[in-house]
């Protein structure tokens, strides 16, 4: 699942609004698409997702939140996206190693204006997907590092114990 706080930054960094159409690639658990479907109350959140246990996690969080706006879709995002003519956001979280064709079709199925988003936790994720985001004509590429500590008890005191950092891009077609 992705982290609280990452998740209201990439949510931040989506600009989204109501009547969005939203592309959850990768989508794991679904917590962005969960977050994402509260937002865009009159439009919708499609959430991609390959493995099965992850599907009936995101069919859970939509009844535990009373979510009718989100459509999961268990398969592969290429094949996925091959079916959906629009959207005004997107987001990478997972790609099956098929990271240039994803934002590839990306570019091509974001309306104009429309913003994509990947967060990824290696370094190489990271250079691929500023390196394809240029190559497809994305502009206002922007990276951040989060970096997050939590607090730990450990007898009286509390000890900050740093989780592993996260990269996030951003572009807009």
């Amino acid at each position: 699942m992705t982290k609280e706080e990452v998740r209201t930054i990439t949510i931040s960094k989506l600009r989204l609004q109501e009547d969005h159409t939203v592309v959850d690639i990768g989508a794991g658990t679904g917590s962005l698409s969960i977050e994402a479907a509260l937002v865009c109350k009159r439009g919708r959140v499609i959430s991609i997702e390959r493995k099965e246990e992850g599907i009936d996690l995101i069919k859970k969080n939509m009844e535990k939140f009373h979510i009718n706006n989100l459509i999961p879709i268990n398969g592969k995002a290429i094949e996925a996206l091959n079916d959906i003519d629009f959207f005004h956001r997107a987001i990478i979280g997972g790609s099956g190693g098929q990271l240039e064709e994803i934002v590839r079709m990306c570019h091509e199925k974001l309306v104009d204006g429309g913003i994509l988003v990947v967060n990824a936790i290696t370094i190489e994720t990271l250079y691929n997907s500023i390196k394809f985001m240029e190559k497809e004509g994305f502009e206002k590429i922007e990276t951040i590092c989060v970096n997050i500590s939590r607090g730990d008890k450990l007898g009286n005191y509390t000890l900050m114990k740093g989780l592993n950092p996260i990269y996030i891009i951003t572009g807009r077609k």
